[in-house]
């Protein structure tokens, strides 16, 4: 009889950690388990999907030999977040290979599958790098949105690029670039060194991925990291106690900085400036006649002088118009059409008070939404609709 004494706080994080790669089903149910590997005082839990994999390491309260242990990852998961207990014991009959939990005045029979079934967890003899990691995820919201879907032919559309480049001065600086095709979005971090080569090339993180990571790692500021690609490309984020473990996209990502320009030919271009607020409610009464259902919500903005005039169609032949004064206007007349979800997506993340939107004069030219602070310049492009 093997027994395990957590405590239930550090147990149940470590369940957390695990739980963002662990699917209800799977073609292979050994990975609807958590492995938990034990020697002395500690203990290892293993989860994986074989897109991402996390490492988990907990103090044990007593010494418990060594073993390992495939538990189902939701019954255990749930016992352990239900639970009153301080303490949750594990006892495991190898004989039976079931599980009695123990937690408070609950006890609980879990049947447990083969640990030798179990696949290898990935490890790297490549060295870690210190990141500041609370950059990219408290950014990370500004270019999520602009994902392609999983299945697209080029998987990089549903991938995070993350690039480090140099602007014409030296210095040093990251971009984190997404695109779906029918819009892009750049979030160059300024003055920001990483000393990771392959960062120069660029990595594409699975977007999927990239959302678990701002949810493991949400409140930490520096974390380790390394880039294994001697097999299969992997990134490995670390810190205190967990390990996180990601493949990488190998496809080719749009040439992004021929589509933006430079950033000093942006700064360059004649930009409105719109109160936040209020461009949000006039987008928001104008869609009111567009069914949930279109694939495009098509609408249009005129700018003339301080006056933006807004208009939408629906599918079914709803039409509406709707007007405001905004801060500041172009010294011609311009106009654009995109799909107004799209515009509504970028400006719900913008930060400042105001929108500053770049809208060419030539027609069916994209249109271009731009945030800059001292932390970093934000653009985002709206492919035009042709309406």
């Amino acid at each position: 009889m093997i027994k395990l004494t957590f405590k239930k706080e550090e147990l149940l994080k470590a369940l957390d950690y695990c739980s963002s790669c662990i699917e209800k089903k799977h073609p292979m149910v050994i990975l609807t388990n958590i492995l938990f590997s034990f020697k002395d005082n500690e203990c290892t839990l293993n989860a994986t999907n074989l897109e991402i994999t996390v490492i988990a390491k907990v103090g044990l309260e007593e010494p418990a030999g060594e073993g390992k242990i495939a538990v189902p990852a939701r019954s255990i998961h749930d016992i352990c977040r239900l639970s009153r207990a301080e303490v949750i014991v594990f006892e495991y009959d190898e004989s039976s290979n079931v599980l009695d939990v123990k937690a408070d005045k609950s006890e609980y029979k879990v049947p447990c599958f083969d640990s030798s079934d179990f696949p290898e967890i990935s490890d790297t003899s490549k060295e870690y790098k210190s990141v500041d990691i609370s950059k990219f995820i408290n950014l990370y919201k500004k270019v999520q949105f602009s994902m392609g879907d999983y299945f697209s032919t080029n998987k990089a559309y549903s991938g995070v690029l993350i690039k480090k480049v140099k602007d014409e001065n030296g210095a040093s600086s990251v971009d984190m670039v997404t695109t779906d095709i029918h819009r892009l979005s750049v979030l160059k971090l300024k003055n920001f060194d990483v000393d990771i080569p392959e960062f120069e090339d660029g990595i594409i993180i699975p977007g999927k991925n990239f959302a678990e990571i701002t949810k493991i790692f949400a409140d930490c500021k520096e974390a380790q990291v390394a880039i294994d690609n001697d097999k299969e490309e992997k990134i490995f984020i670390k810190k205190d106690n967990v390990i996180f473990i990601s493949r990488l996209f190998k496809n080719e990502f749009p040439k992004y900085s021929s589509i933006i320009s430079s950033y000093e030919v942006l700064n360059s271009k004649e930009f409105a400036v719109i109160n936040r607020k209020e461009l949000i409610d006039a987008i928001k009464r104008v869609v009111i006649v567009i069914n949930s259902e279109d694939k495009n919500w098509n609408s249009k903005y005129f700018f003339k002088e301080n006056v933006l005039k807004l208009t939408a169609n629906s599918n079914s032949g709803g039409t509406s118009t709707d007007e405001i004064v905004i801060e500041k206007g172009f010294s011609t007349e311009r106009n654009v059409a995109v799909n107004a979800r799209y515009f509504l997506d970028v400006i719900n993340v913008i930060d400042d008070n105001n929108v500053n939107v770049i809208v060419e004069e030539a027609a069916n030219k994209a249109m271009t939404i731009k945030e800059e602070t001292e932390e970093f310049f934000y653009i985002h492009m709206v492919m035009p609709l042709r309406i």
